[in-house]
């Protein structure tokens, strides 16, 4: 290989490891607050390190006083943000929210459907059928209006992410007491995420799905602080997760250096979705 091949070689190498760092690019983070207590979220998490990494953040959350914490923080390090209060279960709030941040930011490339809810730990025989209206429209139609609307401005800009946020739950219900209409809904995001990794590939939209396991946030630490020990080994090395761990992935997912990846489903869990134990 002579001199001038090898330094042409050299550059398209440093090309292609100089992935976007998200900077400039605009995402909808949807609940993006947290409810009071130690620490931020995982929807919190996910838009704080994406303002870091330079994207523009829209923060979504239904109760304007939870994206405080999450305002604060963007904007004392000298992100981009704007928060807008909105009940993604409407699909009329879901087409304000990425009609406004448009408006905005003049562009959209990410959305994060961080969205979703428990549900009673009751059998498909228990479970109410308001109960499941409810987690139908909270664990998957709210992925569904919000994709809906942002498909579109996604495409005009050349392309982006999707990522959707599943449960390791969705692959293995709970020993001690399942929830069907949880389990159920979690498990088809995992089915929209390869449905619109498939219709969406054209279009340069990759779509994936997280699947979160076990992870310290204030939301469980107000109902299951009693129970972090035995949460800590659920996993192959005794260890928790942190909602940091979650919006980590979910920046790499959302970034160029994951250009090849699309309708996958990722555990974020420490390796719980290996053990015999069930917690």
């Amino acid at each position: 290989m002579s001199s001038d091949d090898i330094e042409a070689t050299i550059e398209r190498a440093r090309e292609a490891s100089r992935r976007d760092d998200l900077d400039g690019k605009v995402a909808i983070v949807t609940g993006a607050g947290t409810r009071g207590g130690d620490g931020v979220g995982n929807g919190a998490a996910t838009a704080i390190l994406l303002a870091r990494q330079g994207a523009k953040v829209t923060l979504v959350d239904k109760e304007p006083e939870w994206m405080e914490i999450t305002e604060r923080i963007i904007e004392e390090e000298g992100g981009d943000y704007l928060s807008l209060e909105g009940d993604v279960t409407d699909p009329d709030d879901c087409r304000r929210i990425v009609e406004e941040t448009v408006s905005r930011f003049g562009a959209l490339h990410v959305l994060h459907n961080n969205v979703g809810g428990g549900a009673p730990r009751e059998s498909v025989e228990r479970a109410s059928f308001d109960t499941w209206e409810k987690s139908i429209s909270i664990n998957l139609l709210s992925a569904v209006s919000m994709s809906k609307y942002a498909v579109p401005y996604i495409r005009e800009c050349g392309g982006g992410s999707i990522l959707n946020v599943s449960s390791a739950t969705a692959l293995r219900p709970k020993r001690d007491g399942s929830s069907a209409p949880y389990t159920t809904t979690k498990s088809a995001m995992m089915g929209l995420t390869r449905a619109m990794a498939r219709d969406h590939g054209g279009d340069r939209i990759r779509v994936n799905c997280l699947l979160p396991g076990l992870i310290w946030t204030p939301g469980i630490a107000r109902h299951l602080a009693d129970e972090r020990e035995k949460r800590n080994e659920a996993t192959p090395y005794a260890l928790e997760g942190s909602p940091w761990d979650v919006g980590w992935t979910a920046v790499f997912l959302a970034s160029e250096r994951a250009r090849f990846i699309t309708g996958a489903a990722i555990p974020v869990d420490g390796g719980f979705l290996l053990t015999a134990a069930n917690h």
